[in-house]
């Protein structure tokens, strides 16, 4: 499982600061970037008990896999597509805890010792240090306690934390969901395990602005997600998923100007338009140019197509989440001083 480069989920989750100089937490809160969820603390005791007492919130990771058979005593695992969709429906999605980050030099409890008392092992730790207590952060680091420490005095202090953070974000993710899949015997979509594919969701992050994005197939790709709960669709498909595609096409009778275009691999259609196809009269692509897009190449493990399409609500068999992280950043923003 260790090719496995992405989960096939992704959303923002809670960042707990701890440090118990107030103005060093006032003016750490203004350098991360606007779109990281954050709550802080200036005791140890009330960040602690927060965090352990949210163990319980966590849902089941065996959520994301369903059992179709088994025969001779094996098992045989899939990846259940209808709990990803539902994933994005949660609402307490993005309160999820993935990262902790702590001064070391607190009173009654150090940073390293705080640390050691999170329970739940997959929430990622940043250590903030000095240059007094950097060999602690150190053994911290070597030994497991930590995931990473960071001098508050480095240049370019506030630009590495928040690099650090999404790299966290991701990691913490990626490998809950691993443990998941650890214990079956599960072949992962290639997808997942391709590089390239990492690299084009990161590009597309800061062209659409998407902060969630849940895997889906028939084509396979993802639904991307925005901070408002808007919609798209990245279509990603390789020669043989492309030829199904324009195999689907000619047998709901689209026009063959339609239908050459989706066969030179130059154009991909709306597969949201596709479906609705299926379900009406004759004339279903008299608009069909306006549902195709020109389709990117991308190659990595396999050579790829993709293009991104804009989802109105419902299509897809998914709708809207209600809960956006726009709303949750406002909460945050009302709220989280209160837990202090």
């Amino acid at each position: 499982m260790s090719k496995t480069r992405l989960a096939p989920y992704f959303h923002p989750t809670q960042i707990v600061l701890v440090d118990d100089d107030i103005d060093f937490l006032g003016n750490l809160s203004l350098q991360l970037e606007a779109d990281l969820p954050y709550l802080l603390f200036d005791s140890t005791e009330k960040a602690l008990a927060y965090i352990n007492d949210r163990d319980d919130e966590s849902p089941s990771r065996q959520r994301f896999f369903r059992l179709e058979d088994e025969q001779e005593g094996r098992r045989h695992v899939t990846l259940d597509t209808d709990a990803l969709a539902r994933e994005m429906h949660f609402t307490n999605r993005f309160s999820r805890i993935s990262i902790a980050m702590i001064d070391y030099a607190m009173p009654r409890m150090n940073g390293l010792e705080f640390c050691r008392r999170i329970r739940d092992p997959h929430i990622k730790k940043i250590l903030f240090t000095g240059v007094a207590t950097e060999t602690e952060a150190v053994e911290g680091f070597n030994d497991g306690v930590i995931d990473r420490y960071i001098r508050k005095s480095e240049h370019n202090v506030y630009e590495h934390l928040n690099r650090t953070i999404r790299e966290l974000q991701h990691a913490h993710i990626l490998e809950t969901f691993k443990t998941a899949i650890d214990v079956f015997d599960i072949e992962m979509p290639p997808l997942l395990g391709d590089e390239a594919i990492a690299e084009l969701l990161g590009t597309l992050r800061s062209r659409y602005e998407f902060v969630e994005y849940y895997m889906v197939f028939n084509p396979a790709g993802f639904l991307l997600i925005d901070g408002d709960g808007e919609l798209y669709r990245l279509v990603i498909v390789d020669e043989l998923e492309q030829q199904a595609l324009v195999d689907q096409a000619a047998a709901l009778g689209a026009p063959a100007e339609c239908v050459r275009l989706l066969r030179s691999g130059e154009n991909l259609l709306d597969p949201a338009f596709m479906s609705r196809a299926q379900n009406v009269t004759s004339d279903a692509y008299r608009h069909w140019k306006s549902h195709m897009r020109v389709a990117e190449c991308i190659n990595g493990a396999r050579n790829y197509r993709w293009a991104v399409f804009e989802s109105d609500p419902g299509e897809h068999g998914m709708s809207r989440p209600r809960s956006t992280f726009n709303r949750y950043l406002e909460w945050l923003d009302t709220m989280g001083y209160s837990l202090m």
